[in-house]
């Protein structure tokens, strides 16, 4: 194995990784391994900063306030932080920006506003059965960590988030796009610039490449310079039978909720029959598979025979309308979160149409209620509460017995959690009753 081309990105430069979180970490090991001595800068803020102080040797550390990106060769950007408008990008890379550079023919690539996590893991779970494959991405795993995979030859399901992809010119082997809706506006500034860095999954990609894409996105199809196969035309999915370019494949034995994730199923075995994977190691795959935490993930019944789904990943108004209607038997909805601005009149709509009891939570949840009930859409069944405490003790008061509590915010965790998965695991603990 040689990592010298690695090597090659880094040695000699002056180098700024700006942001300390997994992907900061994760650039610092990779650098330190290959450049031993050299100095390298971290700029973070707060704990950040912190943690970068004990962690690390041979580096300057420093705020991330008022930095000068033009003093550095080469600038290590975490996905989430913001560069002002009209930044010289010159010197600015990434961490899926460089994976992409060396590793994009071993890529498979999924993005999109929902289903990105669960497809990614289906992939490589497919893809697992006969090839080595590494999982890496948004789902929380830097891909700097694999590298070492790359250079032996795995292949790489990528979640890829429109952070990595703002500034990327490279797009991996086989591109999937899978949806999208409004999020992410106050990082983006409009919805266009969002579906903009989305589409950078699949807009440098050659003729000998595969993008895959939901007819939705029409505004960006005839763009695509590579094969081109649709979601919904070219992979369907009927029930649980998935309808694939190659041929039929039953996916019954599949633990999946929801419609919408045997599409997403259906998309991952489309990608397994590109990479020669027989119907029976697909099967296989399919049946080992276990839904991703977070993501309608059915903890079962509690103590008083109450059912509870923890889909605390839903931060659209889309996905909360989707959870519902995937579910049966959900007596009561948990709805909120910190307020990013987005339109959610669909999921208002929706929402006064069911007969579900809505407990609203948070900033999101005390907008969405103001305004149906200025639009004359309040109904019997809607009620706001402080929190994600209050909400669980009033829905078990509401909800029948063997029936469903559904956590499904319609919105970003990061008002009161450090994340959506810290938001999921405090909902698991308090309708298990372990924080009562």
């Amino acid at each position: 194995m040689s990592l010298q081309s690695w090597k090659e990105e880094f040695e000699g430069k002056k180098i700024l990784i700006y942001g300390y979180g997994i992907e900061g970490r994760s650039t610092y090991r990779l650098i330190r391994r290959l450049c031993p001595d050299q100095i390298i800068t971290i700029a973070d803020g707060g704990k950040g900063k912190e943690a970068a102080e004990k962690e690390t040797i041979n580096t300057i550390c420093i705020s991330d306030r008022d930095l000068d990106l033009a003093c550095y060769d080469l600038v290590m950007k975490a996905p989430g932080v913001v560069l002002k408008p009209g930044s010289d990008l010159s010197n600015i890379t990434g961490q899926a920006q460089l994976f992409l550079k060396h590793y994009r023919n071993q890529t498979i690539g999924i993005t999109g506003t929902k289903g990105k996590s669960t497809t990614t893991s289906l992939v490589a779970a497919i893809l697992k059965e006969k090839y080595p494959t590494v999982l890496v991405g948004n789902i929380g795993i830097a891909c700097f960590d694999a590298i070492d995979e790359m250079e032996d030859g795995a292949l790489a399901a990528f979640e890829i988030s429109c952070h990595q992809l703002e500034y990327c010119p490279y797009s991996p082997h086989i591109g999937v796009y899978l949806n999208l809706f409004e999020e992410h506006l106050d990082h983006y500034g409009s919805f266009k610039a969002y579906g903009d860095a989305k589409f950078n999954n699949i807009a440098h990609q050659g003729k000998d490449d595969i993008a895959i894409m939901h007819p939705s996105l029409k505004q960006y199809i005839d763009r695509v310079n590579s094969h081109l196969l649709l979601i919904g035309k070219d992979i369907q999915a009927d029930g649980k039978t998935l309808l694939l370019p190659d041929g039929v494949l039953d996916a019954s034995d599949c633990s999946l909720i929801g419609e919408h994730n045997y599409l997403n199923l259906a998309v991952a075995c489309a990608i397994g029959q590109i990479y020669g994977i027989s119907s029976q190691q697909m099967s296989d795959a399919i049946h080992k598979f276990h839904p991703l935490a977070h993501r309608l993930q059915d903890l079962g019944e509690n103590r008083n025979r109450i059912r509870f789904v923890n889909d605390s990943i839903s931060t659209i108004g889309q996905a909360c309308i989707q959870a519902m209607e995937s579910i049966e038997n959900v007596d009561v909805v948990l709805v909120g979160g910190k307020d990013r601005g987005i339109d959610y009149t669909d999921l208002e709509n929706y929402l006064a149409s069911s007969h579900v009891h809505v407990l609203f939570m948070y900033a999101t949840g005390k907008r969405i209620f103001e305004e149906m009930k200025a639009k004359g859409l309040d109904r019997d069944g809607m009620e706001y509460v402080e929190n994600l405490c209050q909400a669980v003790q009033k829905a078990e008061k509401i909800c029948a017995e063997h029936h469903v509590v559904l956590l499904s915010p319609a919105a970003s965790s990061y008002d009161h959690f450090k994340n959506f998965e810290e938001r999921g695991e405090v909902f698991t603990r308090l309708a298990m009753g372990c924080d009562q």
